[in-house]
């Protein structure tokens, strides 16, 4: 699992006014048991990276609470968080600072939190991309088969989208997928390593037909799930603050949480072994019309 800490300064707590700083970058945690299929949650600490799911389990919409958790820079110190457990609403350190309480102290429902963001391979799966023409068309208005020579070309993609909030961004993306994460997909997996064909072949056009050559690239996508590291969790029921190292106070396999449906596909086209793009390549045909072919 591959921990992306981007550092923000802060100063103390109840102050409005941050300040950025330095950006870091670790790997702290193993990635450790794989998710495979769709099928429902799992169950606590059995999730990837062993996180354990809090989707089902805690109220509100858990799936947009780790997108927005996960989508701040953190401080030296991590990212910090604060969930109302009676209607599930969340809110940035800054929200809450403005919106519920001047300082950084639980309050009432509301339960606070600091730790680590970072991103755990789920599973991964073949698919077939988008069929893309890759030559021009080449018509005959004869009426016998004609021969020709068709030029195609295509060059790799890869792409990334997430399950919920907005896009991602490139830079995410490639500390996300490019390296370890994806590696069990071995040479298939073409994160960023971008392969092009150009090809010349003879075939033959039917009269009174255009023809254009195709390809259906072969592809693999790998899916993690945002996580979070738990470091200190509070809480205060009217008897004082108390400060926990799980998610909501609860056993050692409650330290990393994710929501299962907040997730990232990484996509990208097959490669051979030979570092060629994987894929199919068609003729197709289409009738042109028949007054302007030959009788």
């Amino acid at each position: 699992m591959r921990l992306i800490r981007k550092s923000k300064l802060r100063k103390s707590a109840g102050n409005s006014v941050r300040k950025s700083a330095l950006i870091t970058a670790s790997t702290a945690l193993a990635i450790s048991g794989v998710l495979t299929g769709t099928g429902s949650a799992q169950a606590a600490g059995n999730g990837p990276g062993g996180a354990s799911n809090i989707r089902g389990t805690d109220p509100g919409n858990t799936d947009l609470l780790v997108e927005r958790l996960c989508n701040q820079e953190p401080s030296l110190t991590g990212v910090y968080g604060a969930y109302n457990v009676d209607t599930g609403e969340f809110k940035t350190q800054d929200e809450y600072l403005r919106d519920v309480f001047g300082l950084w102290k639980p309050a009432g429902p509301w339960e606070l939190f600091r730790g680590w963001c970072g991103y755990a391979e789920a599973s991964t799966w073949s698919t077939k991309g988008e069929t893309v023409r890759t030559s021009p068309w080449i018509g005959n208005h004869g009426s016998t088969d004609d021969k020709e020579t068709f030029v195609s070309g295509y060059s790799t993609k890869t792409f990334a989208k997430k399950s919920v909030g907005g896009t991602i961004s490139l830079s995410l993306a490639k500390s996300i997928f490019s390296g370890g994460v994806g590696g069990s997909a071995g040479y298939e997996w073409g994160w960023e390593k971008t392969s092009s064909f150009e090809r010349r072949s003879e075939k033959s056009v039917p009269p009174c037909t255009q023809v254009a050559v195709t390809w259906t690239p072969y592809q693999r996508v790998v899916r993690v799930n945002p996580i979070f590291q738990v470091e200190d969790y509070q809480w205060n029921k009217g008897d004082g603050d108390v400060t926990t190292h799980t998610w909501r106070g609860r056993d050692a396999s409650w330290k990393t949480i994710y929501s299962y449906g907040y997730y990232i596909d990484g996509t990208s086209d097959k490669l051979l072994p030979n570092g060629q793009p994987d894929g199919r390549e068609d003729k197709v045909e289409e009738k042109l019309d028949p007054n302007t072919c030959a009788k």
